[in-house]
């Protein structure tokens, strides 16, 4: 099937690997928004406001008792096991479901960045913290179960990460060799 020149989908069932790239892409936002953003934001609130201006407990108590630098590294190491977690886990042919999970760690990642900011500037807030976990649990509910009901009819077979990988390695060495 083509669909502006781009072959979406190949006679033998399998989908090319644009498919994975533009999950590599979600996963890459995800991390940025959710594990970065959220993570440079929340320091940046936190030098303007002191360590009380973390609503989170959790965190507050782990960088008084571990310091910044140990916060930084965990919050980092967390985001990415909790982003790479479902591909371990799930069905390679879920990729709609993997997508609407990666789409609502991006969701919440932003929203956490604006609230940190704006708490950061002494800016009136627009949500709670709570309500902000609200938005991101209902995202995650939602899009994963868009995910599933366009999995169930699609039926997608995606390609091996690596075996995109290597193809793309393949291509690229041919042109260098031109």
């Amino acid at each position: 099937m083509r669909y502006w020149g781009i072959i979406l989908k190949r006679d033998s069932g399998y989908y090319p690997c644009w498919y994975n790239k533009l999950q590599f892409l979600l996963f890459v936002l995800a991390f940025l928004a959710f594990g970065i953003g959220d993570t440079i934001t929340c320091l940046r609130m936190i030098e303007q406001k002191g360590i009380m201006g973390e609503a989170n407990l959790f965190i507050r108590y782990f960088i008084i008792n571990y310091g910044i630098s140990y916060f930084i590294l965990t919050n980092i190491v967390i985001t990415i096991a909790i982003l790479l977690l479902p591909f371990f886990i799930i069905d390679k042919s879920a990729y709609w479901i993997m997508s609407g999970y990666l789409v609502s760690y991006i969701i919440a990642g932003t929203l956490g960045m604006v609230l940190n900011l704006k708490a950061a500037n002494n800016e009136p807030i627009f949500l709670s913290p709570d309500q902000a976990m609200v938005i991101f649990m209902i995202s995650v509910m939602l899009l994963t179960s868009i995910g599933d009901e366009i999995d169930k009819r699609v039926h997608p077979k995606i390609r091996p990460y690596l075996y995109c990988l290597l193809k793309e390695l393949k291509y690229y060495r041919k042109m260098v060799k031109v």
